[in-house]
């Protein structure tokens, strides 16, 4: 073998070493495969740092913390001017696609709202596959007259100035049921009754975060 085929041979089982398959790799091209397998590599350990960081903070939450009261805020939200969207039989898993719906009416009257979306859950029961929910979006401008059309579902509410327990969480979705459970255990046992549905805000979320675990979610309990 000539010495640079060496070279090459050496360039292609260091690759692999990086577990980049052998049809992906070419000899003319090994220097950039080896770049953007080590910037691959540095985001998914960032990713794993933010995932320990998250559960460890969840381990303390869930089971260490005893102090439950410290974790909310008493805050005032509103009035806003809402556009939303009702959903009879939604399901958790598919509130980004509801969310997603939304904005496309909304683009549709080229209505101008905040970046923040607003999830009501007009049950509290926990039923993921099977219960009815408001979608709403915090309009900038004052609602609209009545000869404004919308599509079924649709409608525009005032939201009034109402007193919340907030908490603020940081983190996947898929762990919001145990926060939940946390938080709804000290309402009952502080006898804490909610004077309307409770809801979420999603400050940042899948539609423009890149983790889930720099997704911001605000929980509010109206009281």
């Amino acid at each position: 073998y000539h010495p640079r085929q060496a070279r090459e041979f050496l360039k292609i089982k260091l690759l692999q070493n990086f577990h980049v398959p052998l049809k992906q790799i070419k000899t003319n091209a090994v220097e950039n495969t080896l770049l953007n397998r080590l910037k691959d590599l540095k985001e998914e350990i960032s990713e794993k740092e933010k995932e320990y960081k998250f559960l460890e903070k969840m381990k303390s939450f869930l089971f260490e913390d005893d102090n439950i009261e410290n974790v909310f805020q008493t805050k005032s939200f509103g009035p806003f001017d809402l556009f939303c969207m009702k959903v009879e039989h939604g399901e958790y898993a598919k509130i980004t696609d509801y969310i997603k719906t939304l904005w496309k009416e909304a683009e549709r009257l080229k209505l101008k709202c905040k970046k923040h979306e607003m999830v009501f859950y007009l049950n509290s029961a926990y039923n993921p596959k099977n219960t009815p929910m408001e979608i709403a979006l915090i309009s900038l401008s004052h609602l609209p007259g009545g000869s404004t059309k919308t599509k079924e579902n649709f409608y525009f509410k005032r939201y009034p100035k109402t007193k919340v327990l907030a908490f603020e969480y940081n983190g996947p979705y898929e762990y919001l049921i145990l926060v939940y459970q946390k938080l709804f255990s000290y309402l009952e046992q502080e006898k804490i009754n909610l004077k309307s549905p409770g809801f979420d805000i999603y400050k940042k979320g899948p539609l423009n975060t890149k983790s889930k675990y720099d997704y911001q979610t605000t929980i509010g309990f109206p009281i």
